[in-house]
C-alpha cells in the first residue's frame, strides 16, 4: 500500500506554503497526503490508516499527540518551527520537550548546529536526527521568493509606500484570552513550571519584556500619521494574537491599515521597512532583503539573545530612536536602516546553504527511507480503519482564525508550491473534514 503522509497545520499565515511544499514533494514521489487543520487529525489519530505524521513542533503539547500516534502504529516525525530564528543554544534547547524526544522516529533539524544541540540535550535522540534544512528558509531565498513576486507587486500597487509592523505579543494579547489565561498554555507547553520559582520568575520577566516591547511599538505607530504622513502603517498581528485589539485601536487612524489572515512573505517583500520587537520576522526580512529595524527597550534581557533577528537587523532601545531612523530612511535614505550589508556575514554563517531549495525534498526522502518507499500504486482509497468512526470536531473560533482553507485556495497554493518543487503530475483533492483534505496523484 502506498504510504500516507499526515501533515497538520496550525498557523496558516506562517506554515501553509512551506508544508504544502513538503506535500508537493511527497506527491511527486507517489505518496498520498492528508493535509489540513491539526485539530481534526489529533482527534482521529486512532481512526486514520497507519502512516507517517509530520508534526510542526516538538513541545509538550505536540508530544501528547505523538504519544497517541505511536500507540496507533504511526511513524512520528517532526520539524521545529518555533526555533527558526534561534541565536543561541538555550533557544534551540527550549523547543524540544522530553516526551517528544522519547517518541520521535525522525527529527528534521534546520542546521547542523540545531542537530548537535538537540542530540546533546536528549539521550538517544541523535540516532533519529537528520539535517534537512527548513522549507520556510527555502521560500525566503531567491529560489522560493519568486513565487510571491506577483502578490507583492499587487500589494505595492494597492497600498503604496508603507512600513510593516509585525506584532509578536502572544502572551499578553493572546488569541486564547477569551477562553483561558495564557499562563495555562505556557504550563501545558512546558514553557512555565509553576512549582519552580526560577521558571515563574523567567515567565514573569517575559511578560514584562512583551509589555515594554508593545508600548514601544505602539509609540512608533502613534507617531506615524504625523511623522510620516505620506507613508502607510500596515499592522500584521501575529496569528496567536487577538487581532481585534489592533483593529479597534488603530483601524480608524489616518494612513493605518490592519491586515489579518494573510501570507507574510509578500507583505514583507513589498514593504519599504519592517518594524519589529525582537521577532523572527526580522530574520525573515533580512533573508528577503527588506530593510528592517528592531525596537528593543531591554537589550540586556535574556529574550534578546535568544533571537537572531537583532543580530541581522539594526536595533534601537527607544521608540524615538526608531522614529528618527525611519525619518532618515524616507527623507534622505541614510541611517542604520540603510546598512543591511553589515549583517550579511552573520546570515551566511547561520544559513550556509541558503538558496538551495532542497529542504522539502530531503524531508520526503528521509520519510521514504523510513517507510520503504512508495510502491507506485494509485488504487489506494481514503478510508477509516475497520471498526473505527470519524470524530467530527466542532472547531472553536480561535482555531478557525488560525487555520481555515477551502479546496479552491488549497489547490491554488499547492499549484504554486508544486511549480517550485517540479511537480509534473495531475493531483486530486478529496475533502475529508472542515479544512482537511486527502491529496493524491491521479492514476493516469
Amino acid at each position: 500500500m502506498t504510504p500516507v503522509l499526515y501533515i497538520s497545520v496550525e498557523l496558516k499565515a506562517r506554515d501553509l506554503d512551506p508544508r504544502l511544499l513538503v506535500a508537493a514533494e511527497a506527491l511527486g514521489q507517489g505518496l498520498h497526503v492528508v493535509f489540513g487543520q491539526q485539530w481534526a487529525l489529533s482527534k482521529n489519530i486512532y481512526s486514520v490508516p497507519p502512516g507517517v505524521f509530520l508534526f510542526k513542533t516538538v513541545n509538550e503539547i505536540q508530544a501528547t499527540q505523538m504519544v497517541d500516534a505511536k500507540d496507533a502504529g504511526h511513524i512520528v516525525t517532526a520539524t521545529d518551527e518555533e526555533v527558526l530564528a534561534c541565536g543561541c543554544d538555550a533557544c534551540f534547547e527550549s523547543g524540544m520537550g522530553p516526551t517528544a524526544a522519547k517518541h520521535l522516529d525522525l527529527f528534521f533539524a534546520q542546521s547542523q548546529r540545531h542537530a548537535d544541540i538537540v542530540s546533546n540535550q536528549h539521550a538517544g535522540v541523535a540516532a533519529h536526527v537528520r539535517v534537512t534544512g527548513n522549507p520556510r528558509i527555502d521560500l525566503l531565498s531567491a529560489w522560493g521568493r519568486s513565487s510571491y513576486a506577483d502578490a507583492a507587486a499587487a500589494i505595492r500597487d494597492k497600498v503604496g509606500p508603507y512600513v510593516l509592523f509585525n506584532t509578536n505579543f502572544g502572551w499578553i494579547n493572546s488569541i486564547w484570552n477569551a477562553r483561558e489565561n495564557a499562563s495555562e498554555i505556557a504550563i501545558r507547553t512546558g514553557h512555565l513550571n509553576p512549582d519552580d520559582p526560577a521558571s515563574v520568575a523567567a515567565y514573569e520577566s517575559e511578560l514584562t519584556w512583551e509589555k515594554d516591547n508593545m508600548e514601544a511599538m505602539e509609540a512608533v505607530l502613534s507617531w506615524m500619521p504625523q511623522g510620516l504622513p505620506d507613508v502607510t502603517a500596515v499592522i500584521r498581528p501575529h496569528p496567536a494574537e487577538d487581532a481585534d485589539y489592533w483593529t479597534s485601536k488603530y483601524g480608524g487612524l489616518q494612513n493605518t491599515l490592519v491586515v489579518t489572515g494573510t501570507a507574510h512573505i509578500p507583505w514583507t517583500m513589498a514593504a519599504d521597512v519592517l518594524v519589529h520587537t525582537t521577532c523572527s520576522t526580522g530574520l525573515e526580512a533580512a533573508l528577503l532583503g527588506t530593510p528592517s529595524i528592531s525596537v528593543t527597550p531591554h537589550p540586556q534581557a535574556a529574550q534578546h539573545g535568544y533571537i537572531l533577528s537583532n543580530e541581522v537587523n539594526p536595533s534601537v532601545e527607544r521608540p524615538e530612536d526608531a522614529c528618527a531612523a525611519l525619518t532618515q530612511f524616507f527623507g534622505e535614505h541614510t541611517g542604520p536602516i540603510t546598512e543591511p550589508g553589515t549583517y550579511a556575514e552573520k546570515l551566511t554563517s547561520m544559513f550556509p546553504d541558503l538558496g538551495g531549495g532542497e529542504a522539502a525534498r530531503k524531508i520526503v526522502n528521509e520519510i521514504l527511507t523510513a517507510t520503504g518507499g512508495a510502491n507506485g500504486e494509485h488504487d489506494y482509497a481514503w478510508s477509516i480503519r475497520p471498526g473505527e468512526s470519524w470524530v467530527t470536531v466542532e472547531r472553536r473560533a480561535e482555531w478557525i482564525e488560525k487555520f481555515s482553507i477551502d479546496s479552491s485556495e488549497l489547490a491554488q497554493r499547492l499549484a504554486a508550491m508544486g511549480n517550485l518543487a517540479g511537480l509534473n503530475r495531475a493531483i486530486n483533492l478529496q475533502k475529508i473534514d472542515d479544512s482537511l483534505f486527502h491529496i493524491f496523484p491521479s492514476a493516469s
